[in-house]
């Protein structure tokens, strides 16, 4: 594919494959000055009575071309994915069919829905509100219009991203149709999860009352971070929803707000809001804000930062969100707190244990030795650039304390006891002598007490990097300061360890990534790992005899505290200078346990 995007767009260079679906493959690219997403669709058309011969094919091919560049003039704006370039690609025209690749230059939506709500679960009230409103004027908008309504046939969170600019959009511009031309047979391209169920038990064509059954379902997701009875399948999932009616597990929704979606989920359509006007009008009886969308970021404020960006809200934003705020408070009586746009160096807190959390943003680096360096060993060669989404990083290493709590009843504990650390002061002295295997199972296991509603892991060796450089930034050691002001290494530290979060941290608030004890990575060592990697947050997974290990500890010298310093020792090993720091990611996002 990275051939077919460097035949129309040869000044890009391709970065990582990001998704795919049903209508296509979609690749981060970038060049020297912007970052994009290209989506590659294979298009192809056979033989019939209408199209006999070559020539026929060729021009059907070219129609339907021009028919996507035209569609997408006609559904084009503020609500939908931006579109800058269309090209068809390779083109090949036999007697039998057509085919050609289209490839769509698009702007680069660094989240969806789904990841979004995920990551901050519980979204708070007035932004879960707010994000049904924003999603509610987006379905108005393609579907109320005097001439070419459209509607979304297959509306789920992770078709609906989040641009640049914070705002929603419409990303499967495949799945917007003409209502004008829907059939049943277009009802094959909902996904029955979240489709209403005439579209599945009865194979009716879409519709507006269809597509608000569908957004009944991303509503009670963006408030729950579920589709409701989560664990069977559609068809069981509809049944319980006709006996049992829907449930709602927070006790902070609004009264109006669960019969709005009770009402947008009823069975049968004629129960159902006529139009997104209706659903408006219920949103603003709840919102006095009159349905206006409004996003208050986290910001980590200090007293004199009066260039805070939250201090920039004018009057009447702030009036709005009070407004929203009483409005929800007299509904329900708590509000549980989250982090809902993320900033470097944002704060999450694990709910179970209090184990705290920093929001490490996606980003590209070059990792490696490099020349603000000026040491390095071979196996930390060449310097070469890959690519990190963003993820949630421990901002201290395990401690002894947090250790216990989550190995508490555990085999694991019955057998080595409680504590394995060599040095056993407790509290917030950093866990040592725990293996590779160890430390799985400790992330396994705290994911096990939060009921599995998060997804912890070891980092790879490219986050851990990445984080430690504050951000991919060039430092040779962690925010750029000397070893002693950021390390406990065999100068200062007395030969033992000590506690963790009392020397200062890094560029993104991270305490300890050099220094203190080893952390545990995901890969496997191999010397010559950087010579064949992955762009796109390499981890080297080919078996080897040792793992990777990083950031030094309290008895190695300044030169293996170095953030590119790479070390390695067998995975069942333990040693009273080895502990562990975990990632969290979403459930959505988790793919393989490394």
């Amino acid at each position: 594919m990275e051939s077919i995007i460097k035949k129309c767009l040869p000044t890009y260079d391709v970065v990582q494959k990001i998704g795919s679906g049903v209508y296509g493959s979609v690749f981060l690219v970038k060049d020297n000055l912007k970052i994009r997403a290209v989506k590659i669709v294979p298009i192809s058309v056979e033989r019939s009575v209408s199209n006999r011969s070559k020539k026929d094919l060729d021009s059907k091919i070219s129609h339907d071309f021009y028919a996507i560049q035209e569609y997408y003039h006609r559904i084009k704006g503020e609500y939908v994915v931006e579109i800058y370039d269309f090209h068809l690609v390779d083109k090949q025209v036999s007697k039998q069919e057509a085919r050609a690749y289209l490839v769509i230059l698009m702007e680069y939506c660094p989240h969806n829905l789904l990841d979004r709500v995920l990551d901050n679960h519980p979204v708070p009230p007035e932004q879960a509100m707010g994000l049904m409103t924003e999603l509610a004027n987006i379905l108005k908008n393609l579907s109320d219009r005097a001439e070419d309504a459209f509607i979304v046939k297959d509306l789920k969170p992770s078709n609906l991203l989040i641009n640049q600019k914070n705002k929603l959009v419409v990303g499967d511009l495949g799945g917007i149709e003409r209502i004008s031309s829907m059939s049943a047979s277009t009802s094959a391209q909902f996904t029955p999860n979240w489709s209403a169920p005439e579209l599945i038990t009865h194979s009716a064509s879409g519709g507006i009352t269809s597509l608000v059954f569908s957004y009944g379902f991303v509503s009670y997701f963006i408030w729950s971070g579920s589709l409701p009875y989560e664990k069977e399948n559609f068809s069981e999932r509809l049944r319980r929803i006709k006996e049992k009616g829907i449930v709602f597990l927070r006790t902070d929704i609004p009264v109006k707000i669960r019969s709005l979606i009770r009402r947008c989920l009823s069975m049968k359509p004629e129960d159902r809001p006529g139009d997104f006007n209706q659903i408006l009008e219920s949103l603003v009886a709840v919102n006095p804000a009159g349905g206006k969308y409004f996003l208050r970021r986290k910001t980590d404020r200090k007293p004199g930062h009066a260039d805070n960006p939250s201090s920039n809200r004018t009057r009447s934003e702030s009036g709005r969100h009070n407004s929203i705020s009483r409005a929800i408070e007299s509904d329900t009586p708590s509000r549980p707190k989250a982090t809902w746009s993320h900033q470097p160096g944002d704060t999450w807190e694990e709910p179970v244990i209090g184990m705290k959390f920093k929001w490490i943003p996606a980003g590209s680096f070059q990792r490696g030795c490099g020349n603000w360096d000026g040491e390095g060993k071979k196996d930390e060669f060449p310097l070469h650039e890959v690519t990190i989404e963003g993820f949630w990083l421990g901002i201290y290493p395990v401690t002894q304390d947090q250790w216990k709590q989550v190995m508490v009843n555990s085999f694991w504990q019955k057998v080595r006891g409680s504590n394995p650390s060599w040095f056993k002061m407790g509290g917030n002295y950093p866990v040592e002598q725990v293996s590779w295997n160890d430390a799985r199972e400790f992330a396994l296991k705290l994911a096990s007490i939060n009921n599995n509603r998060y997804h912890f892991r070891l980092p790879t060796e490219a986050e851990w990097e990445y984080a430690a450089r504050s951000g991919g930034r060039q430092e040779k050691y962690p925010g750029g300061k000397a070893p002693e002001e950021i390390a406990w290494f065999s100068t200062n530290s007395g030969m033992t360890t000590q506690p963790v979060g009392t020397l200062a941290p890094n560029g993104l608030g991270l305490y300890d990534m050099s220094g203190n004890v080893y952390e545990w990575c995901a890969d496997y060592y191999h010397e010559d790992a950087y010579h064949h990697y992955d762009p796109g947050n390499p981890v080297t997974g080919k078996e080897a005899s040792r793992r990777v290990i990083r950031g030094g500890s309290w008895c190695n010298f300044p030169s293996e505290l170095r953030c590119s310093y790479r070390g390695s020792v067998y995975q069942d090993f333990k040693g009273n200078f080895l502990g562990i720091r975990i990632v969290m990611t979403p459930i959505s996002r988790k793919g393989s346990d490394f």
